[in-house]
């Protein structure tokens, strides 16, 4: 009870004594006693209110730090923006730099006819083996028919339907096309391996090929034109050497990854 009447004394005694300040320096009345006073009672005040001058620049501080982060944040939703218009733009140019590069290397028009296809399904199961494209027996596509990229084989027609057809890609295990090494003239058969690559067979073992050598189609059958690139020699698998012949891991010429659109060909 005592310290409690004790603390309303001071509460009382600090009050009285900011009125008598307050009064004072509205009165204009200066003392040196009233001013060492009022200046203790200023700096006491100013200990008092730090707290809450700290809170108010902490407060205003992350407000500043939240309107940064915002700005920071819509700066890179614009960039974001920006660099996928710009990869439709470079993905649109690369389309427009293939097609130009296969209407530059179509045959010619009195051995074959060309139609343009474009690819619009390729299932994940059957990623190196088959692809579907938007031309048909309607558009003149027969089963058989060779399918270029550029100069490129990519494959021949598998199956066709009446505006689609699925083509038979050159990785496939089960295509098979005779072909010749281009500086040896030594003729092969190759076959995909079912995994992006492809698998050349029958090559003399007494010959070691050189990597980067071109592969291209040995001769007029099932359609396939002669000369038409393939891939390049990669390199030897001996652990599938057979008798007196080897094989070697060939690389298609085609990036099957950016493959957008395929010529078909009618050879005449």
């Amino acid at each position: 009870m005592r310290n409690r009447k004790l603390a309303e004394f001071w509460q009382v005694a600090i009050v009285l004594m900011a009125f008598s300040m307050v009064l004072m320096a509205a009165l204009e009345y200066n003392t040196g006693f009233d001013l060492k006073i009022r200046n203790t009672f200023y700096k006491s005040a100013k200990y008092l209110e730090l707290p809450a001058v700290v809170l108010r620049d902490t407060v205003e501080s992350i407000f500043i730090i939240s309107k940064g982060k915002e700005a920071f944040l819509e700066e890179i939703n614009l960039l974001q923006r920006e660099n996928i218009a710009l990869r439709l733009q470079l993905n649109k140019l690369r389309e427009q730099q293939d097609e130009a590069i296969a209407q530059a290397y179509l045959p010619s028009q009195e051995n074959s006819n060309a139609l343009r296809a474009k690819i619009i399904y390729r299932h994940p199961g059957w990623w190196w083996r088959y692809m579907t494209v938007d031309k048909g027996g309607k558009d003149g596509v027969k089963r058989g028919m060779p399918v270029l990229s550029g100069e490129n084989v990519v494959g021949r027609i598998f199956l066709v339907e009446d505006t689609t057809s699925v083509v038979e890609l050159i990785t496939s295990p089960d295509l098979r096309i005779p072909v010749v090494v281009d500086d040896t003239r030594d003729i092969g058969v190759l076959s995909g391996d079912g995994k992006g690559k492809m698998i050349l067979h029958y090559m003399p073992k007494d010959i070691t090929l050189p990597s980067d050598i071109q592969v291209t189609t040995a001769f007029a059958m099932g359609n396939f034109l002669p000369g038409l690139l393939v891939g390049t020699i990669e390199s030897l698998q001996e652990d599938m050497s057979v008798g007196d012949f080897t094989t070697y891991k060939v690389k298609p010429n085609v990036n099957f990854s950016r493959l957008r659109r395929v010529t078909i060909l009618e050879v005449m």
